[in-house]
């Protein structure tokens, strides 16, 4: 069966104050517990800045990735900014053990030579498909850059926004202590919409793309 695999690392952790390693450690926790609760799926933290998680198909693991890269750098501190670099792999797994990063089949493979591989992004999507590499591939620097181009608030915004199942504004203002109309003023600067498309489309051409 085919698996996604995330394997993602913090991004100049070694530069990271200890007071904020915490606070940086502590959120990336929380965003993967709440992936792994949510989507039925696996995590594994290593080398304090390390990560992997699996999921039991391949779906949502763009979503997953997406919210990762926001939660972290939602986080306020002293005025430093975090963020990740994150690989996924779209492939086969041959064996699953507890400790992930012990695991082997193409999924993984395919994640942990695309995070070396990453150069000027923060996201890579990695499958033996070339046909959907070719097609995804501009999709995912244009997320990208847009993702390092929002303001603090609009990725809180961004965040809650992708987290909630109905995709209410006034429950997204609720938890961002905003008014509905500044919410939607956040979101739609945001991009919100385009966001959805990008999902949409990426889920859609890994669908039709990408078998065994």
């Amino acid at each position: 069966m085919l698996k996604a695999v995330i394997t993602g690392d913090l991004i100049k952790s070694r530069k990271i104050a200890a007071q904020d390693f915490d606070v940086i450690r502590y959120r990336l926790e929380q965003v993967l517990t709440y992936l792994s609760d949510k989507y039925d799926a696996e995590y594994d933290v290593y080398r304090g800045d390390s990560f992997q998680i699996i999921f039991p198909s391949m779906n949502y693991s763009i979503t997953s990735a997406l919210l990762i890269r926001l939660a972290l750098k939602s986080v306020k501190t002293s005025g430093q900014k975090f963020d990740a670099r994150i690989s996924i792999g779209l492939g086969t797994v041959e064996t699953q053990r507890t400790k992930l990063r012990s695991s082997t089949g193409e999924a993984f493979n395919l994640s942990g030579i695309g995070l070396d591989k990453l150069k000027g992004q923060n996201i890579g999507v990695f499958t033996n498909s070339t046909e959907f590499q070719s097609r995804i591939s501009l999709l995912i620097k244009f997320v990208d850059a847009k993702i390092d181009n929002l303001t603090q608030v609009q990725i809180q915004a961004l965040y809650e926004y992708l987290i909630d199942e109905n995709n209410n504004h006034d429950e997204i203002a609720k938890r961002l202590n905003k008014s509905r109309v500044n919410t939607t003023k956040l979101l739609n600067m945001a991009s919100y919409q385009l966001f959805d498309e990008f999902i949409d489309t990426f889920e859609t051409l890994k669908s039709e793309l990408i078998h065994e």
